[in-house]
């Protein structure tokens, strides 16, 4: 151990250390350009779905009572586009993804993937091309893998159900080329998911989801289970594949600081319901949805420069199968009082459209929009 001048506490192991220009400022990060946005891929109109619920599910009988998960979803999304995802656990986010996926088909409204409607087609009635268009990485990445086959059986065996490569060795050097998109040794086909590393076998998971040329891939919480270091690689790995494939990615996620990160724009759910939806600066400046900043008090920064509001919301989220009339975020809103009467308690707030791609759903007046002040900024210096 050698000692560190200046700091009778600081020594290390470093063989090198006296060489390096501590002085030196940090090399700026290669700035690469965001695939471009072309035609609408993917369209929801008016989606809804409701779960029935029995009083007593194990014996039948009682009083059935409705779970209504997503509520009159509507947005479209485009080719090489980002559109996150985000909202509190219960919120309708996964149930949102599985509809799409054709894991569970909707209660109404509809789905258009390119030109066709897939809202009321589960996933075992779908044709080839359309599984292989929307693909899912899913947020654990330990269980998404067989234990039992090879990283490289798993994508070949992708690849054989979307019919890619009309032999063995022209799926097998497909499958080392999918390696080399994810950035694993092509050494890494032999290996079993056990041999693997969390942000590995991630990449494992991309690699599939991307085996059969997706259109729309649905990333639910694929970083939350893995290291931050970890998070920022995959999260580079997914934006590279987008801008190379022209990829349309639906993020859903908790971190708002990764969202603001790789979005080109940013819905916000709330009990089923979209309450705001616009771009990444229009989402993350005000006039936002009290909802909104309050997730917005929420997220964790570490520099001493930036000044944030703390803004804790009162009470639980409402059950879904029993939700407030009005406005369904009434019940913790600190905005409530601001507006006149009852409306709150009693109407759904409509959609306003507050600028050109940028929507809220929320009683507030105009007057009151405006004087909202930031809830993350700079102190000057």
């Amino acid at each position: 151990m050698d000692r560190v001048a200046g700091d009778d506490r600081h020594e290390t192991r470093c063989l090198k250390f006296r060489e390096i220009d501590w002085a030196a400022p940090p090399k700026a990060k290669v700035q690469r350009e965001k695939a471009p946005v072309g035609e609408v891929v993917l369209r929801l109109d008016n989606l809804k779905k409701y779960y029935e619920v029995a009083a007593n599910k194990m014996f039948g009988g009682g009083e059935t009572k409705v779970v209504k998960a997503n509520e009159t979803l509507s947005f479209e999304a485009r080719e090489g586009e980002t559109l996150a995802i985000v909202g509190e656990s219960g919120c309708g986010k996964s149930t949102f993804a599985k509809v799409l996926m054709g894991l569970e088909t909707a209660t109404g409204g509809n789905i258009m993937l390119f030109d066709e409607n897939i809202q009321n087609t589960p996933i075992e009635s779908r044709n080839v091309d359309t599984v292989s268009a929307v693909q899912m990485v899913f947020q654990n990445p330990f269980d998404t893998l067989n234990p039992s086959m090879t990283v490289g059986r798993q994508i070949v065996r992708a690849l054989e159900v979307f019919n890619i490569g009309d032999s063995d060795d022209d799926r097998k050097q497909r499958m080392l080329e999918l390696l080399d998109l994810v950035k694993l040794p092509r050494a890494f086909a032999d290996r079993m998911p056990r041999q693997l590393s969390g942000g590995q076998k991630q990449r494992v998971g991309i690699a599939r989801a991307f085996a059969g040329g997706a259109k729309v891939v649905v990333a639910d919480e694929p970083v939350s289970a893995l290291d931050v270091s970890v998070q920022a690689a995959v999260t580079d790995l997914l934006m590279d594949i987008q801008r190379e494939n022209g990829t349309t990615l639906l993020f859903i996620s908790h971190d708002l600081s990764i969202v603001r990160y790789l979005s080109d724009r940013v819905m916000v759910m709330y009990l089923g319901h979209v309450v705001e939806l616009g771009t990444t600066d229009q989402v993350f400046s005000p006039p936002y949805h009290p909802y909104t900043e309050a997730l917005l008090s929420a997220v964790p920064i570490a520099d001493t420069r930036v000044q944030k509001k703390h803004i804790v919301l009162e009470g639980e989220i409402p059950s879904a199968m029993n939700p407030p009339p009005g406005c369904p975020f009434q019940t913790r809103c600190r905005w409530k009082s601001k507006v006149g009467g009852n409306k709150c308690d009693t109407e759904m707030p409509p959609v306003r459209l507050l600028s050109a791609g940028h929507q809220i759903k929320c009683h507030l007046p105009d007057d009151e929009l405006k004087n909202m002040e930031p809830v993350i900024k700079i102190a000057a210096e």
